[in-house]
This record gives structure tokens, C-alpha cells and sequence, in this order.
């Protein structure tokens, strides 16, 4: 299992308020999962996952699978439905406040859930079904049947990754939509990261545009190349000036 500093809860909330321009109680989000923990009767991951998705009913949303509000964890917590990813952070929410030892694995095309204490334990969160190591590999080749299974697959994600990934989904579901005032603020919290994409930076610069931000989308581009590499920093302020030019 892979460490990492950043507390993925309040993180994810952080990113829902954001993305959806919402302020969140943070302290009234927090203690919902304080509560489905409270109601874990046999510590262990299976009692978790029983608890949150027999007792409490969540489930994987199959209906309305790429619906944005699968990817908020505030949403998720009160509708009790989700995808792999948003609801793997129920799971591993729930199970660090039961002192349980758990982590996210992210197996391409679905998220799971493994048990730190038995690298052949797994949970498949969009069916609340624990499931061995060749249930996962299983799943995998259903899902990808011209593609090898490679064991890395199965190996811990840092918490920084998991956001990375929930923000990434959320992208293509806006940029498929064409939703340009929804893509806006899920670029923006993608290009916090260590050194932000030329590609994404453009996607920013040209969501801006189409809304008559050109001016914003200039600042971002130059504050952008401000903390990237060379050649990235040449590219965006290239665009900048571009874009600075559209408004004289």
C-alpha cells in the first residue's frame, strides 16, 4: 500500500464544492462517514462493506452510470449511489475510521478496493462484493478481452491519485457534453498538480474562449507557464499572447 499525506475525504469534498460551485458543510459531510462507521458492528473490510451496502443500502448507480453527481462524494453520500471510484472512497473512508487497513487499487476501466492485511482480499465497490485475486483478473478481461492482465494492475494507489483519476472522469463526461462552463472548474483543480499539461492547459484556454473569457484564459496561461518546464512554459505563453492579441 502506498502512503500519502492528503486526507482523501475532506480532499474530495473540497474538489465537489469546487467543481459544482458549491459550498459544502464540511464538518456535517464528514461526519456522515463518521456515522456509517459508527454503525460497523464486525471490524473487519468485509463488515464494512456489508454495513455500507447491505444495511445502508448503497449500490453502483447502473442507470445513470456517467451522471456527474456519481463522481461528488457529497452526492454519492446522500443519494447512496456512485461509480467504483466514488464509492471505493465510501469504503476506504469508512474502513480507516474502524482502524482497518485498506487501499485503493486502480485497475484500469474499474476501480477496487484491497485489504492491506491479504494482497488476495479485494472489493468490487459498484457490487459490494468481496472478490479474490482472479475475480479481479476476471473482471479485467471482461471488461478489456484484446488487452494482457498485467499483476500491476492490482497494486495500491496514493490518495492523490484516486482524486487525479475522479477529476480525469469528470473531464471527459463534461468534454463529451461539450459543457464548457462545467469543464472550467475540473481543468482547474487537474492543473494543481505538479507540472500542469500543455494539452489540458489548452482545453482551459479554449473553454474559456468559447464563454468570452479570453482575458481570464490569458492570466491562466501565463500563471501556468509561471511553474512549468521550459518547453511547456514556451508553449503557454505562446497561447497567452495569442489570446491577449484577440482583445486589442
Amino acid at each position: 500500500m502506498l502512503e500519502t499525506p492528503v486526507p482523501l475525504d475532506l480532499t474530495c469534498l473540497l474538489a465537489s464544492g469546487h467543481c459544482q460551485g458549491r459550498t459544502l458543510n464540511f464538518d456535517s459531510e464528514l461526519s456522515k462517514l463518521d456515522r456509517l462507521a459508527e454503525g460497523v458492528t464486525v471490524k473487519t473490510l468485509s463488515g464494512v462493506v456489508e454495513h455500507i451496502f447491505g444495511e445502508m443500502g448503497f449500490a453502483g448507480d447502473e442507470i445513470h452510470y456517467f451522471d456527474p453527481v456519481n463522481s461528488y462524494l457529497d452526492k454519492v453520500l446522500e443519494r447512496r449511489k456512485g461509480i467504483p471510484i466514488s464509492l471505493a472512497v465510501v469504503i476506504l473512508e469508512v474502513a480507516r475510521r474502524c482502524s482497518l487497513q485498506a487501499y485503493g487499487v486502480g485497475m484500469p476501466g474499474h476501480f477496487l478496493v484491497g485489504d492491506a492485511h491479504d494482497s488476495d482480499v479485494f472489493v468490487d465497490p459498484f457490487k459490494g462484493e468481496m472478490i479474490d485475486r482472479s475475480q479481479a483478473q476476471g473482471l479485467f478481461n471482461r471488461m478489456h478481452p484484446s488487452s494482457e492482465f498485467n499483476s500491476d494492475y492490482l497494486s495500491g494507489v496514493t490518495n492523490q491519485a484516486i482524486l487525479s483519476r475522479m477529476l480525469n472522469n469528470l473531464r471527459i463526461i463534461h468534454m463529451k457534453a461539450r459543457a464548457s462552463k462545467d469543464l472550467i472548474p475540473i481543468l482547474e483543480l487537474i492543473l494543481c498538480f505538479e507540472q500542469p499539461s500543455v494539452a489540458e492547459a489548452r482545453q482551459l484556454a479554449s473553454a474559456l474562449e468559447s464563454l468570452g473569457r479570453t482575458d481570464e484564459a490569458a492570466r491562466q496561461m501565463e500563471a501556468l507557464a509561471d511553474r512549468s518546464d521550459p518547453g511547456a512554459a514556451i508553449e503557454l505563453r505562446g497561447l497567452a499572447t495569442r489570446l491577449w492579441s484577440q482583445l486589442n
